[in-house]
């Protein structure tokens, strides 16, 4: 049986970090609901680990803050160790990043 770890994500850019390493893109997703009182809503913020290195120069050069983007990835669980003791992540690893549009367009 095949298995599948994907993780879809449509939402505006907040800002580019860029690492020793890996460029991170932190990106706001709307998400709404019925609740009490009627319609409610909230925005997750979801930050995805760029591993591609011209992957990652093309997204410098051509998405900003506020962009509309599209990215396909996987979740990556890892550990390191930290002052002696055992410290636990989780990655949003980018495997597709598609600029969808450009603010304001």
């Amino acid at each position: 049986m095949r298995c599948v770890n994907r993780h879809t994500l449509l939402g505006h850019v907040g800002n580019l970090v860029e690492l020793k390493n890996v460029l991170k893109v932190n990106i706001a997703a709307n998400r709404e609901w019925q609740g009490e009182g009627g319609k409610r809503s909230a925005t997750d913020w979801v930050q995805v680990t760029i591993l591609d290195k011209k992957q990652a120069e093309w997204i410098e050069e051509n998405v900003g803050p506020g962009d509309l983007v599209y990215v396909e990835s996987r979740i990556s669980n890892s550990s390191y160790e930290r002052d002696g003791e055992q410290v636990y992540t989780t990655d949003v690893i980018a495997q597709l990043f598609n600029l969808v549009a450009k603010k304001g367009a």
